[in-house]
């Protein structure tokens, strides 16, 4: 008989962890899912719940064409190879079938809100008919009619390590022991001092930094800190989802700018298309002078689109908030936060943008808008044209990347999920999965639905990888 009290633990519950830990009861194992918080579910339960996926049933139904092959292309060249293709191929060949599991579970998938969630031009961002939480409810009645076992309010803060192999966890002065752990605690984007070191270019805005999942309250690093505590190496640093930010008291979660405003540099310089999506905009601000930017518009273009706010909800999920409504704008103002002048070169001057270089941008732009599109950019105007900037009093807000979607620092592992020590060999017993991954992001984010499916599809690996080997101890 086995000396463990389960063959697999997991720790934490989000979709990485209840993927895994339903995946290592269905191999044969017996699981214990261990969560710090009182509910399950994770920072999976503040996402869209968007799963990115190439080749699916969603999109054969509405006639899209398309592949694991199309995907891996496009996921390597757009982070120009800087990313592990073993992680990317497993993750391109298993999407789909992760997306039909989730919905032989419960979860669906409707055809028309399917999504051009990425940079591809094809819509892969598959949103389910209830969001996140269907996604959540769905995964936590499967892990109990497999036979998860769970215990909520229960922090690890420990590994078992004997003869170099992970054999079990500490929480709350207790042990328990297990053939295999898998680590699914989320990422750090609630804890400050990991921030400052993974994430130097995001500690650099100070208190300006926030997370989405901030109500999740235990995103706080906890693998980093277990993995490191067994000899974990940490790998992905200064790699993150940042989402672009006014820094208005209001802190919405906004991933998009209003598609009437131009952003330029301190130089004066526009340098991306401002309705550019998310999954490229705060890097390409963060790589800006002083890693931030203005967003220039004037009084007419704030005042003829104060109604439309359909740019805040590109996945049609209901939950339109702005920042950039008249009002708004006018409160900031009356607190100097939003800077206003009745001339471009006053307004430059307040900001500290080069006044010359910004009356340029703005003519050639002006000249764009006559023209009838954006010659240098390709910016479209979503539901209307584009307005130009030409009736004063101008308009600056400072943009900066700081609202945390996701970290994407975290522990190595190799395309078997098992985690890796400082000289890149597999730690015994010891698997991850989820946003504690720094082996599967690279620097620009694929598209909407990458977190969330990463999680299925190497949860549900781990879990398997993981149950494999806790049987096989029991063989031995």
């Amino acid at each position: 008989m086995s000396a463990n009290d389960f063959d697999v633990i997991v720790v934490g519950s989000g979709g990485a962890g209840l993927s895994a830990a339903i995946a290592a009861r269905e191999a044969g194992a017996s699981v214990m899912l261990m969560e710090a918080d009182t509910v399950l579910g994770g920072a999976t339960r503040f996402s869209t719940g968007v799963v990115y996926a190439a080749g699916t049933s969603v999109q054969r139904e509405v006639g899209i064409r398309d592949d694991a092959d199309a995907m891996y292309n496009y996921l390597m060249v757009l982070n120009q190879y800087a990313v592990r293709p073993a992680m990317m191929r497993y993750y391109a060949d298993n999407c789909a079938i992760a997306l039909e599991w989730l919905k032989e579970i419960g979860v669906t998938f409707p055809a028309n809100m399917l999504i051009d969630s990425c940079l591809s031009g094809v819509r892969r961002g598959h949103t389910p008919g209830g969001f996140a939480l269907e996604i959540v409810e769905n995964l936590i009645n499967r892990a109990g009619v497999v036979g998860v076992e769970t215990a909520l309010g229960t922090r690890v803060d420990g590994l078992i390590l004997e003869n170099d192999e992970v054999r079990g966890v500490r929480a709350d002065g207790f042990e328990l022991r297990a053939g295999s752990v898998i680590i699914a605690t989320g990422g750090f984007g609630n804890n400050p001092a990991m921030i400052a070191r993974f994430l130097p270019s995001l500690a650099y805005h100070g208190d300006r930094v926030w997370a989405v999942h901030r109500d999740a309250r235990f995103i706080l690093g906890d693998g980093i800190t277990l993995g490191e505590g067994v000899g974990a190496a940490i790998t992905g640093q200064d790699h993150a989802l940042m989402l672009p930010s006014t820094g208005f008291a209001t802190r919405n979660i906004e991933a998009f700018l209003p598609p009437w405003v131009i952003a330029v540099n301190r130089e004066g310089r526009r340098f991306m298309a401002e309705w550019n999506s998310y999954c490229v905009a705060g890097n390409l601000i963060n790589e800006q002078t002083d890693r931030r930017c203005w967003a220039i518009f004037d009084h007419k273009a704030l005042a003829d689109n104060n109604e439309d706010t359909s740019y805040t909800d590109p996945y049609e999920s209901g939950h339109v908030v702005s920042s950039w409504e008249f009002d708004a704008i006018q409160a900031e103002v009356a607190k100097g936060v939003v800077l206003t002048d009745g001339s471009l070169a006053g307004l430059a001057e307040k900001a500290g943008i080069d006044p010359i270089a910004l009356a340029e941008t703005v003519r050639v732009y002006n000249a764009d808008v006559v023209a009838g599109r954006d010659l240098q950019f390709g910016k479209q105007g979503g539901r209307a044209p584009l307005p130009p900037v030409l009736h004063p009093p101008f308009y600056a807000v400072e943009v900066r990347p700081t609202i945390i979607g996701f970290t994407a620092a975290g522990l190595d592992t190799d395309a078997d999920c098992r985690v890796m020590d400082q000289h890149g060999c597999a730690i015994a017993g010891l698997y991850a999965a989820g946003e504690v991954l720094g082996s599967y992001h690279g620097k620009r984010y694929g598209g909407g639905g990458m977190s969330v499916g990463g999680g299925i599809v190497f949860g549900r690996k781990a879990g398997r990888f993981a149950a494999d080997h806790a049987l096989s101890l029991e063989l031995t």
